[in-house]
């Protein structure tokens, strides 16, 4: 999910400038993207709490940021800018916004006095991912020219944990 969330991040206003868009206009787009992330974080940690269990607000937003990051990997210059700003608005609806729902799932699910432990290993494990994905983005970006490897790459560990959280557990 952090390798998502920092691909996006690090290339989103350089992928629009390369369709064509000003500095300008592509910073605009990204900004109005990022809006949303801030409030969707309060409500999947609303729903979260009170209206679906934790495990599958997760699933959801596996499955959202795969859907986002795979239509902007499908995304080019005759792609009309609504759908690449409502395909970046889902990577910040997902990708920006999932962090409370893990965390507060992580510290319940801790033993008494490893909480701390806890939220923090999950978040240093997640951060492997926020510093290979970028790596790999632009690898892939160096090797095809193009963005649409490295938003599709980015997007399929995402995919991968929602079908593993569709499993039934034992």
């Amino acid at each position: 999910f952090n390798g998502l969330q920092n691909a996006f991040i690090s290339f989103f206003v350089i992928y629009l400038v390369e369709l064509g868009y000003s500095l300008a206009a592509a910073g605009a787009m990204f900004s109005f993207a990022m809006v949303v992330a801030v409030p969707a974080r309060i409500l999947w940690g609303w729903l979260a709490g009170s209206h679906a269990t934790p495990a599958a607000v997760m699933r959801g937003l596996a499955f959202g940021m795969a859907a986002s990051g795979g239509l902007l990997a499908l995304c080019g210059a005759g792609t009309p800018l609504i759908l690449i700003g409502a395909a970046a608005t889902g990577v910040s609806l997902t990708a920006m916004s999932w962090h409370g729902v893990l965390l507060a799932e992580t510290a319940r699910l801790a033993p008494e006095g490893m909480r701390g432990a806890a939220t923090g290993g999950v978040l240093s494990f997640g951060q492997l991912g926020a510093l290979l994905m970028p790596l790999v983005y632009a690898g892939l970006l160096s090797l095809t020219g193009g963005h649409a490897a490295g938003f599709a790459f980015c997007s399929l560990a995402p995919l991968l944990v929602g079908l593993a959280m569709l499993r039934k557990r034992s």
